[in-house]
Parts: C-alpha cells; sequence; structure tokens
C-alpha cells in the first residue's frame, strides 16, 4: 500500500475505542485502567504515524517514540496490577521484575531519544527491506527492548505459575502472544505496522472477551448468594434500585429450631449439617410461594422479609400464610430429631436498602419491626405462630380468625410496653 493513512486511522480508530470502552466498562479495575491506557496511547500512536512518513519532523518522531515507550510501560503496568491476585511471595516477585522491565523501558526511551537528538537525519528516515531500523540502531536499543520485555516475560510466567486469578490468567496469556506483533510495529515498514497492530490488538480481544465470559459466569454463581427476589431486581432494575434507601412498611417472619443447641452438641458436625440443608430447603420452597426474600441463615434462625426488596400490598397476609405453612412443614420434620420450631412474625416500618461494611455490600432491613418478629418468634412454642396487633389488622377476617388473642400482653427484652400476641397452634 502506497499511501498507508487510512489504514492507520482505522486500525489507530479501533485501538484508541477499544481502550475507552475497556475504561468506561471498567473503572474501578486498577488493572482494567491500565490496560485502557495502554490501547488509547496505542490508539493515538498510530494517527501520528501517517505524519510521521509523509512529513517527518524532530518534534512529530519524539512524540511518536514518547507514546511507544508510554504504551509498553503501561502494558507492563497492566500486567504488573494483576500480580495483586496472586499469594503474596510470587507477588512481591513478579512486582520487582515488573518494575525493573519498565526502568529499563525508561531507559530505552531515554535513549531513542537522545539518538534522534544526536542523530535527527537518520532517526527520522527511514531504510528499505523489511525492517525500518538500522544496524547502529539494532545493535543499541534492541538488547535494553528485549531485556525489558524478557523480565517482564519471567514475570508473567511466574504469575501463570503462581496461581494467578484465573480471569486474569486469560488476559495475560493474551498479552504474551500479542506482545511479538506489537513490538514487530517498532521494527517493521511504515506500510505493514497497521497489520502488525490488529493482529497483535485481535489476541488482545480474545482475551478480553472471554475474561468477560468467565467474569460473567461468575457473577451468575455469586447472584445464587443472594435472595432471588434480590438478584432479581439487580438484573432488571439495576443496582441503583437495590442500594437505595428508604422507609416502607413491611412484615418480617423470624424461625427459629427448639433444641438446636442440645442438637449440635450430642451430633456429628455432618448430621447437623445435613438437617439444616434440609431445614433450608424447606424455608426457601415456602419463601418462594409468598415471594419472600430470605434475609438471614444464622445458623437455625432465619429472617425473612415481606415488602422488601420486592413491594407488596398484601405482605401481612403472606408473612402470616408463609409462617403457617413453615410451622406445619418443619414441624413434623424436626420432630424426627427430637426438635421443634417456633415463629414469629410483626410489621411495620423499617429502613430497607443496601449498606456498605466489612468490603462487601449487605441488603439490610433496620427497624423496630425486625426485633419484634425476633422476640415474638422466642415467646413462641413448638408449632406455634406469634403475631403482632399490626399483622393481624392486615389480615382478611377469614385468616385473622385462625388466631386467637393471648390472655396475657408479653413483656419483650428490647420492647416498650407490653406486647399484645395472637397465636395459632399448628
Amino acid at each position: 500500500m502506497e499511501n498507508p493513512a487510512g489504514m492507520f486511522h482505522l486500525v489507530g480508530l479501533f485501538t484508541a475505542g477499544f481502550g475507552t470502552i475497556f475504561f468506561w466498562t471498567d473503572r474501578q479495575g486498577r488493572a482494567s485502567r491500565a490496560l485502557a491506557l495502554c490501547l488509547f496511547v496505542l490508539g493515538v500512536r498510530l494517527f501520528l504515524a501517517p505524519l510521521e512518513i509523509s512529513a517527518p519532523s524532530i518534534a512529530v518522531t519524539a512524540l511518536a517514540r514518547t507514546m511507544e515507550a508510554l504504551c509498553i510501560l503501561a502494558g507492563m503496568e497492566w500486567a504488573r496490577r494483576i500480580a495483586e491476585t496472586v499469594p503474596r511471595r510470587i507477588a512481591r516477585a513478579a512486582n520487582a521484575l515488573f518494575r525493573a522491565a519498565q526502568i529499563v523501558t525508561l531507559v530505552y526511551a531515554g535513549l531513542s531519544l537522545g539518538y534522534l537528538a544526536l542523530n535527527p537525519e537518520d532517526a527520522i528516515s527511514n531504510v528499505p527491506g523489511v525492517f525500518r531500523v538500522r544496524a547502529l540502531e539494532w545493535a543499541v536499543f534492541a538488547p535494553v527492548l528485549g531485556s525489558a520485555l524478557l523480565l517482564a516475560g519471567i514475570a508473567i510466567l511466574l504469575l501463570l505459575f503462581g496461581r494467578a486469578d484465573p480471569a486474569e490468567s486469560i488476559r495475560l496469556r493474551a498479552l504474551m502472544l500479542a506482545a511479538p506483533f506489537l513490538i514487530s510495529a517498532l521494527m517493521v515498514q511504515p506500510a505493514k505496522v497497521p497489520y502488525s497492530i490488529a493482529l497483535g490488538l485481535l489476541v488482545i480481544l480474545f482475551g478480553a472477551v472471554r475474561y468477560l465470559m468467565v467474569q460473567g459466569r461468575r457473577g451468575q454463581l455469586m447472584s445464587q448468594f443472594l435472595a432471588p427476589e434480590v438478584s432479581t431486581l439487580m438484573r432488571h432494575k439495576g443496582p441503583e434500585q437495590v442500594l437505595r434507601r428508604e422507609r416502607r412498611v413491611i412484615s418480617a417472619v423470624f424461625c427459629d429450631i427448639r433444641g438446636f443447641t442440645r442438637y449440635t452438641e450430642t451430633n456429628p458436625t455432618t448430621a447437623v449439617v445435613q438437617l439444616l440443608e434440609q431445614y433450608y430447603a424447606v424455608v426457601g420452597s415456602a419463601a418462594a410461594v409468598e415471594s419472600a426474600t430470605v434475609k438471614d441463615h444464622a445458623g437455625d434462625g432465619v429472617l425473612l422479609l415481606l415488602g422488601a426488596p420486592v413491594a407488596h400490598r398484601n405482605h401481612a397476609e403472606r408473612a402470616a400464610r408463609l409462617a403457617v405453612s413453615l410451622a406445619e412443614k418443619l414441624r413434623p420434620l424436626l420432630a424426627m430429631q427430637g426438635l421443634g420450631v417456633g415463629i414469629g412474625v410483626a410489621s411495620g416500618e423499617a429502613t430497607v436498602g443496601a449498606i456498605q461494611g466489612a468490603g462487601r455490600l449487605e441488603y439490610v432491613a433496620v427497624g423496630p419491626v425486625i426485633n419484634l418478629a425476633a422476640r415474638l418468634c422466642q415467646a413462641a412454642g413448638n408449632g406455634e405462630v406469634l403475631l403482632d396487633r399490626s399483622t393481624l389488622q392486615a389480615l382478611p377476617p377469614e385468616q385473622a380468625q385462625a388466631f386467637a388473642r393471648a390472655d396475657d400482653a408479653l413483656l419483650m427484652k428490647g420492647i416498650e410496653g407490653p406486647v399484645e400476641v395472637f397465636a395459632q397452634q399448628c
């Protein structure tokens, strides 16, 4: 191609564009930001290439050499930041190698600019043949740049064999495969540079797509650790809806196994875990019927929310049905192990939303209604469901009839004044 300006601009546009895309899609990722900088600088460098060919000058060439060095440094920084995902001893060794490689790259950049200043005529002119570097340039620059690449390559191999994050390992391997194509662009004739860069870019993009696929599968797996309602809300309405805090009237159902502490002391842990799996399965199945959110598994205690994060007008009605269903299904299951179950239901205002703590987000419901449900659960007998008055008043008459008012109001820890209680024995 006699005039490769169009090809340079096209490849440069795609390279800089992909760098921008990587930045905007993963702005919080330190490694991704370094990769985005590497690609963006490379794209801008390609836009300078036609000017360097058609109107060579010391200023343009100096800027081009500086951007080449910055691109190499950013690529090494990307790999160095990935080192944070491996064990500390390997990370320290890899970090030292990457830092040494970056220092040698700076030396290469200094030599390149020094050569341009001392011998500008040769530095800005091309030579015939496949390669555009002279024998002197090859003899001086190749060992320096080669040393930097060797140090970085050893560091990458350390990461690959040092249990690096599997997703990041995909990008590391792509970088190693793409490096020969990208580095060769520093030496081949201008007409071949777009093709060399394009091949290297394709390898990097393949690694990036594979990386995103692995991260997507991880996200699907991690969503199983969330309540289905929370993960569904996240998918359909975005994280802003889940993170937003608001006051809302909800119903809380608290369920607890009677005699669980004694059971754990007299049975092997495998039997305890098996019992909890059966218990949680029943709770999860019953909760799904009423679209309740299983908020917490605290050993044998389970907190379920109705009305948050998904709002329900009849949350109290759903909560009462759920409580009765849990009592009816859990009592025979637990009776086989000499255990029982008690359930408390309360309705009222709570603040719901996400809070940041211990390095992660947690969806919470905070308010007296949660404490009241827990206290009612503690007061309930085996197979008994206790409601507060707010919940009972929200029930339709035919459903409310099944709950009898207790003879005496209860005094509960943390609750001001006596609490009027309504019970149903299942």
